[in-house]
């Protein structure tokens, strides 16, 4: 019965972290007043045909940031806070990339940016942070600022999975064994011999 409890507490935390490592995965940006930010989004598909690629970009659920519609851009539903200041790589759809950039940033833009790929029901979310512009005080401008690789921000989320992953089985794999133990404990000292044993002084 333990050791059930604990496979199905394993398996419980591994499905969570596979979520978050895949679909699940929330990617955080920073950037600041007047720069730019590259908002990840990318598909593990990659044999759609052009015309088959519907993907919707949305800020905080409600805002329409960019639409690709059958594989060609789409500005007329846009938001018009974005309508000048997004881009994207055509070039790059058929690969599964369908990133945004988003230019002359606000303090406005700071928020949950969700990617919706349709033709593959996948979805990412991105945080966008937005600090003030920095000074000269041996900090950037807005034009040096560069944005944060997408490449460092997953291996930073990964790095956090492989972290705690393995501290929460150590954790119940030692909660398995004083369990286990303590039965064992519980079980000799209550055995059908020890009764007997009892039961034989208490006749003498």
């Amino acid at each position: 019965m333990i050791v059930r409890f604990y496979f199905i507490c394993v398996f419980a935390v591994l499905i969570n972290k596979v979520c978050v490592i895949s679909v699940c995965l929330q990617v955080t940006v920073e950037g600041v007043i007047g720069g730019s930010v590259v908002l990840p989004c990318s598909s593990a598909e990659h044999d759609h045909k052009l015309q088959d690629i519907n993907v919707s970009w949305r800020h905080n659920g409600s805002k329409n940031v960019f639409d690709i519609i059958e594989g060609k851009d789409s500005v007329e539903q846009l938001d018009p806070r974005y309508k000048t200041r997004t881009e994207t790589l055509p070039d790059d759809y058929l690969k599964g990339n369908f990133s945004i950039k988003l230019n002359k940033l606000q303090h406005t833009d700071a928020g949950k940016y969700s990617c919706l790929i349709s033709h593959s029901s996948e979805h990412e979310t991105v945080e966008l942070i937005i600090n003030e512009t920095t000074t000269e005080n041996g900090t950037k401008s807005p034009d040096q600022e560069t944005p944060k690789p997408e490449t460092d921000v997953v291996t930073s989320s990964l790095l956090w999975v492989y972290i705690t992953v393995p501290v929460l089985l150590l954790i119940m794999l030692i909660a398995g064994l004083i369990i286990g133990f303590r039965k064992n404990i519980q079980a000799a000292l209550f055995s059908p011999v020890m009764t007997e044993d009892k039961a034989t002084e208490i006749n003498v």
